[in-house]
């Protein structure tokens, strides 16, 4: 007999997997090999290699039977600097907040100023002066933005770091559509004496298909995210740097610090993942870029209004509503979301539509114009339900 858990978990699995036309861009759908890595045995052991505690034994390890454990670690190391350019990679974040507290304790001391896009412009909540800032007794400023282009304004912003010279300065958003123009804000960082942060959060599948942009390469210090959102890994984060005495910090700050067990089974689900970003990121990636365009010019024909189309939309796998529109239409953000879960399309109740999903599951230009006419016909009030659950069983996992 089945407990009462268990049922919850089938009963979530067969809707939200089987059923849902899912469009938050704060989620993805796994394959197959990370979900069995996520289930295996590696989810109830530990590892603590040599380099990583103090030891006078001459012991590799402070736990035995990891020869395995210590193997994935590394091949999702591997593969991770190929993909994202850095001699460093750590994978032991478990979430990219957590990837984002070691960073900051890796450059920062206490009464250093951190610069980064206010969550008044999309930018992350948790580098607002009242969280990770308050945290470690730190200073906040905003980066200047201009919302016309919904992007940082770099020239504005590499004067105000020449003038702030702040310890951190960091790019990234939870509400990002467009590439940062990097170039401007390396210079004034290294005026300034500045270390240039990248939280990928949001971006991480589009960078590592070589679609969005390459951080590292136009100049950033440290790269840190998620591993669940564009990236179509297990939830966790990840921390990248090509820079030896931030990695030094990085690791002093790690092990009994931060962190003590990884989560093995989560850090083998992530190693697959990239391997298989390794080979489909660049098709997967490009299919999310141009179905988040597609689904902004469908969704407008559909009387529903995403910002910025006079630009493209997005480049990301995020679209914006219009909330003015909304308001016209009698909505706000949360009864929309509320409306169309009704007909079993998910969205978040921020304003944000994401096609990370529906990309991993294969669909293209053809099902946009589908999504989005059961969009429209569901905020009109009609159940269409039918034809959901239909266009989704009609896909499975495309990219593994």
């Amino acid at each position: 007999m089945p407990s009462k858990i268990e049922e919850l978990v089938r009963a979530h699995d067969e809707w939200r997997s089987g059923r849902c036309i899912n469009l938050q861009p704060s989620e993805n759908i796994l394959s197959p090999a990370v979900r069995r890595a996520l289930s295996s045995d590696m989810a109830g052991r530990y590892t603590l290699r040599s380099n990583e505690f103090i030891t006078n034994d001459g012991a590799s390890n402070s736990y035995g039977g990891t020869r395995y454990l210590d193997e994935v670690e590394s091949l999702g190391e591997e593969t991770a600097s190929s993909l994202f350019h850095g001699a460093h990679v750590s994978l032991k974040p478990l979430s990219g907040h957590v990837a984002s507290l070691l960073m900051v304790a890796a450059t920062c001391r206490k009464g250093d100023t951190i610069m980064s896009i206010p969550s008044t412009e999309g930018g992350y909540d948790g580098y607002g002066q009242q969280y990770i800032p308050d945290l470690f007794s730190l200073k906040f400023r905003p980066l200047p933005f201009d919302r016309e282009r919904w992007n940082v304004d770099e020239n504005v912003a590499a004067e105000a770091i020449r003038e702030v010279k702040p310890r951190l300065v960091v790019l990234g958003q939870s509400f990002i559509l467009f590439p940062y123009r990097m170039k401007e804000i390396r210079e004034a960082c290294d005026d300034a004496g500045a270390v240039l942060a990248y939280d990928a959060s949001h971006v991480m599948g589009l960078v590592a298909g070589g679609r969005f942009q390459d951080p590292v390469g136009e100049g950033a210090d440290i790269v840190v995210g998620s591993t669940h959102k564009s990236f179509p890994g297990p939830q966790g984060g990840l921390f990248v740097t090509g820079d030896d005495g931030i990695w030094r910090e990085f690791t002093r700050n790690t092990t009994w610090r931060v962190i003590d067990n990884a989560h093995w089974n989560r850090i083998a689900g992530v190693a697959q993942a990239f391997l298989e970003m390794k080979r489909h990121g660049p098709r997967y990636a490009a299919r999310i870029q141009s179905n988040s365009a597609s689904l902004g010019r469908y969704l407008h024909q559909e009387g529903i209004e995403c910002k910025f189309g006079r630009i493209g939309y997005s480049k990301s796998h995020q679209l914006h509503l219009d909330g003015a529109a909304m308001t016209a239409a009698g909505f706000t953000f949360g009864s929309f979301s509320s409306k169309l879960q009704g007909s079993d399309i998910i969205v978040d109740t921020t304003g944000r539509l994401g096609t990370s999903e529906v990309s991993r599951l294969g669909m293209g230009e053809k099902e946009m114009k589908s999504i989005a006419s059961l969009v429209g016909e569901a905020a009109a009030g009609r159940d269409v339900r039918a034809k959901a659950n239909k266009l989704r069983r009609e896909f499975d996992i495309h990219y593994t």
